[in-house]
């Protein structure tokens, strides 16, 4: 699990793209495309300037109305993903 108060940003090599209801998180250096949701691409793109996980979520919780423990996991499961593929950098 992510700790909560770390900061992260996009790294400098991705770019967010929404298109009607299509998202993608698209790497330029490499060409790697990584397919989003609304929520992933809402998360991601609350990330453009640096922010600790937990603001996120208080972002989160205003938008959609889940629970904060249901937020914290699946948020930090979709953020270690986002860190080991190299979309999010922490600062």
């Amino acid at each position: 699990m992510l700790d909560l108060n770390k900061k992260y940003q996009i790294n400098d090599k991705i770019v967010l793209r929404k298109i009607d209801t299509k998202c993608w998180a698209l790497n330029i250096e490499n060409g790697n495309q990584y397919r989003l949701n609304d929520v992933s691409y809402f998360i991601l793109d609350s990330f453009r300037e640096v922010a600790s996980v937990i603001d996120v979520i208080s972002l989160m919780q205003k938008e959609y109305s889940v629970d904060k423990e249901r937020l914290i996991a699946d948020c930090s499961s979709m953020l270690q993903t986002a860190v080991n593929k190299n979309i999010l950098k922490e600062v």
